[in-house]
């Protein structure tokens, strides 16, 4: 037993730093150094860049060229031979899209879609983060009173033994008696290091997702912004949902495509316009300048039907996408729901489990009273102990299940952030460009 103290002693040593720790600084600390949420990040900045590219095709075109070469012919036929020629050209040419049949503006539609489709994973990857904190958060409390209450186990069942065995030693007890005890001590002792185990479990979790071991965490408050019933629930989450956002975003994104695509087999109207100009090194008089300007006007007549096989394909995929979106509307709608009914079902877990843990209080109590006057044996003590363990690990795992139903509501919902006033505020550096 003394090397389990010793361990645990280590643990909490390493695990838990001399300041107090709230669940929003939790989340402030994932949010900003998560790698998982950061590669995210870096991924909606990829996509952001859709937008300028896809506007770079209505904008002027302009490029540069320049060359140089010699030349030196030899020939067996001397009236062949020339001298070396050395000459250098320099051209500049520039073209702006006049009439695109609606290209650039679909392109623009795909890529303004695709941005905020990209916006709203980013965002469900925070919540998601954000829950998966507050997962591992509730599961560091839950782990250290499970210990506390199988420690407060060991100590107890140590003085029954002890009770046991002086009794016995008085002859008012028979031997088995004692050796009851002495199966529910080493039964505890056991079940101690199991959770100790579990503790160092949850502590990894945690670090991994927060980057740091827990500190002293402290019981968080009540969600604040849950919704009033589940009506305004699935209410709000048809505009807050980053799945249904996305969801929404692709249907969008898919039927620009369609354009996009159609738009390849129609006119194409062009501006152009170029200079250049060429001599030979060795002839200052032989320098040559041209300049031009036209109208481009370019209209596909036939691609093996490579055009009508992209819209089609196109087209496939915006139902595909509307089905999608109407999949996602039920998916949404099912885990709001649940959320809501869990978040019910855990409040009165709570209430039960406060209750539970009070009456077998007070039944230990009695209990243990009534043993030491004669009314009441070895066992009936140690299964009064058992269920007073089971009631204060029953209320640990209904407090952890409501903190997370609380929040897990909100991320159902989509709006999980880190509370007001909790901590730390995350500032915003990702300007949406484009958007």
């Amino acid at each position: 037993m003394r090397v389990v103290m010793v361990s645990l002693a280590a643990l909490m040593a390493l695990s838990a730093p001399a300041s107090a720790e709230t669940l929003a600084e939790s989340m402030v600390s994932a949010i900003e150094g998560n790698p998982t949420l950061a590669a995210q990040r870096q991924r909606l900045n990829a996509t952001r860049e859709a937008l300028p590219q896809a506007l770079s095709a209505a904008l002027p075109q302009v490029s540069i060229s320049g060359s140089a070469s010699a030349v030196d012919r030899d020939s067996d036929n001397p009236l062949l031979d020339t001298d070396r020629s050395e000459t250098w050209s320099a051209n500049a040419n520039v073209s702006q899209l006049l009439f695109g049949s609606g290209r650039v503006l679909a392109s623009t539609r795909a890529a303004r879609a695709q941005v905020a489709g990209a916006v709203a994973d980013y965002e469900l990857a925070q919540q998601t983060l954000l829950l998966d904190v507050t997962r591992a958060y509730a599961d560091v409390r839950q782990n250290q009173a499970i210990l506390a209450a199988r420690q407060t186990n060991v100590s107890n069942l140590t003085r029954l033994l002890e009770f046991a065995q002086a009794q016995f030693d008085a002859g008012v007890v028979t031997r088995t008696d004692v050796a009851q005890a002495q199966a529910r001590l080493a039964q505890a002792r056991t079940q101690y290091v199991q959770a100790q185990g579990l503790y160092a479990a949850a502590v990894q979790a945690y670090q991994r997702l927060v980057g740091r071991p827990p500190a002293d965490l402290v019981a968080p408050l009540p969600a604040a912004g849950l919704p009033r019933d589940l009506a305004s629930a699935l209410e709000q989450a048809e505009d807050t949902s980053p799945l249904l956002i996305s969801a929404i975003a692709a249907t969008r994104q898919a039927d620009a495509n369609v354009d996009v695509a159609a738009a390849q087999g129609r006119v194409n109207v062009t501006l152009e316009a170029g200079a250049g100009m060429g001599a030979d090194f060795n002839d200052d008089l032989s320098e040559t300048t041209n300049d031009s300007v036209g109208v481009r006007v370019s209209v596909p007549l036939f691609q093996g039907g490579l055009i009508r096989s992209r819209t089609r394909a196109q087209r496939a995929l915006r139902a595909a996408s509307n089905l999608d979106l109407a999949a996602t509307q039920r998916t949404v709608q099912e885990s709001v729901t649940n959320a809501w009914t869990g978040l019910a079902s855990a409040r009165a877990a709570v209430d039960s489990a406060r209750e539970q843990v009070e009456a077998a209080e007070l039944a230990y109590e009695g209990v243990t009273l009534e043993q030491e006057t004669g009314l009441r044996s070895t066992i009936e003590v140690l299964d009064q102990e058992t269920d007073l363990l089971n009631a204060r690990i029953a209320l640990a795992q209904a407090e952890r299940d409501l903190v997370v139903a609380e929040r897990q509501l909100l991320a159902a919902v989509g709006v999980l952030s880190v509370q007001a006033g909790g901590g730390g505020l995350i500032e915003n550096q990702d300007g949406l460009r484009g958007r």
